[in-house]
């Protein structure tokens, strides 16, 4: 499986979980899968594909609600398939639900630590990897590209906009 592109953005005072990304490049498209809360502060989890995004051609965008990777929208079933097993590996790795059976501990160690926790949560030891200089603690994997969550961010639902904060990304 290619590894994919990571960016989770984490308030520690609250609300806690502002918004996980994983996604993957081809020769022209980006495609991957986002959670966060949205304003209403219901969580949003959604595959999305940037049709075009690598190409001097307008990018076109197309998201569906988790439950719907299977449903009818432009991605073919080669890389539904390689999303789903992306997803599974992302979260598995980085984040636990709040009604999780596992996620007892989990909030136990926010609780002692007196950090924020939502509905969506990362993995408690995987703070230790976060950039904390901002009152946003985030995480860019090595090759991740802005201008992909400068793109999203004006167009999915979660409440979480990066650009209202000043973040460098790290120097590799």
């Amino acid at each position: 499986m290619q590894t994919p592109n990571v960016f989770l953005a984490y308030a520690p005072r609250g609300p806690g979980l502002r918004c996980a990304l994983a996604y993957l490049a081809s020769e022209r498209d980006a495609y991957g899968w986002f959670v966060g809360p949205r304003d209403d502060i219901s969580v949003a989890s959604c595959f999305f594909l940037l049709e075009e995004f690598y190409n001097n051609r307008l990018t076109r965008y197309e998201a569906v609600n988790q439950s719907e990777l299977h449903a009818a929208w432009s991605l073919d079933d080669g890389r539904r398939h390689q999303l789903a097993q992306m997803q599974e590996a992302f979260g598995r790795e980085w984040l636990f639900y709040r009604d999780d059976l596992r996620a007892v501990t989990e909030l136990q160690a926010y609780a002692e630590a007196e950090l924020a926790s939502g509905e969506v949560n990362v993995r408690f030891k995987r703070l230790a990897k976060f950039s904390k200089v901002q009152p946003n603690w985030t995480y860019y994997s090595p090759r991740f590209e802005r201008l992909v969550l400068n793109y999203l961010a004006k167009r999915w639902p979660l409440e979480y906009r990066h650009d209202q904060e000043r973040v460098a990304l790290p120097q590799s």
